[in-house]
């Protein structure tokens, strides 16, 4: 289990996290929703702590860090539990696919480079890119960039995965095969917070839902709680708006 507690942040006077509390049970999928700007990327980036909240804990495996004053070796071990899937990849440009996934388990896990080889060339496998492991980033396409990023994440074995809108800066035809990456993953076990415009993708894949605005939690359930009988008047709102644009303009 995993809890995460009080975790607030704030921009120029403005609350965008106001003490948030979760707990995640391992093998959850937690996807975190909510109208943009209402701080969902940022809530995973301080857990991370690429943000540095005000105030916030982190307990994984019983071990409690604070995260508004965690630093060094704490830092580097939170890290070892947690991986990180950006928007926009953030793989290095220089290294090949492969020495991307290894990178993280040479330098942050200290593993022997053909320890490394070996794991980073299982998990280029396991999202179907292995035949893509000597290949550069600029040589692939987003959908398949995004996969190596997922491998990197997976090969340090995180007992959390986050994933910060992973299809946002994906060609619409490419967002199939990136969702279906992360959907294996889910199906083998990880535990994941993930942050998603995907509507139909939190609602098949999602053991948990959170509707996040302004700084708070408003709703936390079920994809079928959540989506189809939300409480709080905001997240109907929400819902009623999203519906709408979804509808079609005319009919024939």
């Amino acid at each position: 289990m995993i809890e995460i507690k009080n975790i607030s942040k704030t921009f120029k006077n403005n609350k965008v996290l106001d003490g948030i509390d979760l707990t995640i049970n391992q093998g959850d999928v937690v996807a975190i929703i909510g109208p943009s700007g209402t701080g969902k990327s940022t809530f995973l980036r301080c857990v991370d702590r690429l943000e540095k909240p005000e105030t916030g804990t982190i307990t994984i495996d019983g071990e409690t860090q604070d995260l508004a004053h965690i630093h060094g070796k704490d830092l580097t071990e939170l890290r070892k539990k947690t991986g990180m899937v950006f928007q926009n990849f953030n793989l290095f440009s220089k290294k090949t696919a492969l020495q991307n996934v290894m990178e993280g388990l040479i330098v942050v896990k200290k593993m022997k480079k053909e320890e490394a080889e070996r794991i980073a060339r299982e998990q280029l496998k396991n999202v179907g890119l292995l035949d893509h492991a000597n290949h550069y980033p600029r040589h692939m396409s987003g959908g398949q960039q995004q996969r190596v990023a997922i491998a990197r994440a997976l090969a340090m074995e995180p007992k959390l995965l986050l994933l910060d809108e992973p299809t946002s800066a994906l060609d619409p035809e490419l967002v199939g095969e990136v969702l279906d990456t992360i959907k294996k993953a889910a199906n083998e076990g990880y535990t994941m917070l993930l942050v998603s415009h995907e509507m139909s993708f939190v609602r098949n894949v999602a053991t948990r839902v959170i509707f996040l605005d302004g700084g708070k939690i408003l709703e936390d359930g079920t994809p079928r709680e959540v989506f189809g009988n939300p409480k709080n008047e905001r997240v109907k709102e929400f819902f009623t708006k999203i519906n709408r644009m979804e509808e079609p303009d005319y009919s024939i």
